[in-house]
């Protein structure tokens, strides 16, 4: 299950292979992570539709609306 040549895994390989998957403890702080960086994308979402709102806004303000 190496990414590299068979017979050729890196110690670091070989670690990620030796992390237990029904561990409460692994679980719990794989959750917290996950948990973590959703709300950093989500964030980061909200914080450059705020950006692109207030442009688009602005836009509306500056245009002229014909036929009204």
């Amino acid at each position: 299950r190496c990414h590299r040549q068979e017979g050729a895994c890196t110690k670091l390989d070989e670690d990620i292979l030796d992390i237990p998957l029904d561990d409460p403890d692994a679980n719990a702080a794989a959750a917290k992570i996950q948990a973590s960086f959703r709300g950093h994308m989500t964030r980061k979402k909200i914080k450059g539709g705020e950006i692109d709102r207030k442009t688009k806004d602005a836009e509306c303000a500056n245009s002229t609306r014909g036929g009204d």
